[in-house]
């Protein structure tokens, strides 16, 4: 399980910030990651400081966030400038808790953790994020929220919540069918695609977006950012997720065929239309 909020304090987002803006940023965060107690408490490291050991530590972990290239959208934005001046990477000592400082975004919050304890991952999040904000509003600052769109970072798609809950679950049938869909039925391609858009979530490869599924696995997450709470979007990616394993499930044991699948998706879309 993995959830992540993407927040901005009351500053100028990365892309038209200045390095004036991105040192207060980080100042104010770094004050915050100093004050955390229990199981918050951790570390943080400046991109710009990192010793060899700590960029593998981090690495290795996938914690340290991708280097900005002349062809990397972040470049293009002008996020990326004074590159990595005032970045960093923050995280707990059980590693299950984490903060990308000054990258797309002023703060990324981010809470996982092996298994199916959804409960615990949530719980975590909303401790840090709860942290983060009292700590900012206790020095004068605040994060950016609005009552119309609430929270605001630098994507737009990310408005409301900016919230993405997912779960990297195995689906080797809906993999094979990407793979190899049958040569008389070639939309068994898009079936897993698809099975997530009716339940509003969607796939990623292992890696993130535009990945592949390294042995059959795949990030699922939740669509919706806008017009539900963090409890509500957390719930129907459970649901959701939990509807997409019985589709795997079905399909692994021969009691659904991807025509039956595909027929009854398409069912679907017909009485959302109508509705």
């Amino acid at each position: 399980m993995f959830a992540l909020l993407a927040i901005s304090l009351v500053s100028r987002f990365p892309p038209g910030a200045t390095a004036e803006d991105r040192a207060g940023v980080e100042g104010v965060l770094k004050s915050a990651f100093a004050g955390l107690q229990g199981e918050l408490s951790g570390t943080y490291y400046e991109l710009g400081s990192l010793t060899p050991e700590q960029t593998s530590f981090l690495l290795e972990r996938g914690f340290l966030f991708q280097i900005p290239s002349a062809r990397n959208l972040l470049t293009g934005a002008g996020a990326a400038r004074s590159w990595p001046n005032n970045r960093g990477i923050f995280h707990n000592e059980t590693q299950t808790a984490l903060a990308w400082v000054n990258e797309e975004d002023h703060c990324r919050i981010i809470s996982m953790e092996l298994g199916g304890d959804i409960p615990s991952v949530f719980k975590r999040f909303c401790d840090l994020s709860h942290a983060i904000k009292a700590s900012a509003e206790a020095v004068g600052s605040t994060l950016m929220w609005n009552e119309t769109l609430g929270f605001l970072g630098t994507c737009p798609s990310n408005l409301g919540t900016g919230l993405r809950a997912s779960v990297m679950i195995k689906l080797e049938s809906f993999n094979a069918l990407m793979e190899n869909p049958p040569a008389d039925f070639p939309k068994a391609k898009e079936l897993l695609e698809d099975v997530c858009s009716m339940f509003d979530l969607q796939p990623r490869g292992s890696a993130g977006e535009h990945s592949a599924a390294v042995g059959a696995k795949f990030d699922v997450s939740n669509k919706q950012r806008l017009g539900l709470s963090e409890v509500q979007l957390v719930q129907k990616m459970i649901d959701g997720v939990t509807k997409v394993i019985g589709f795997e499930e079905q399909l692994a044991a021969g009691t659904i065929t991807p025509q039956q699948l595909y027929e009854l998706i398409e069912e679907e879309k017909k009485k959302k239309a109508s509705a």
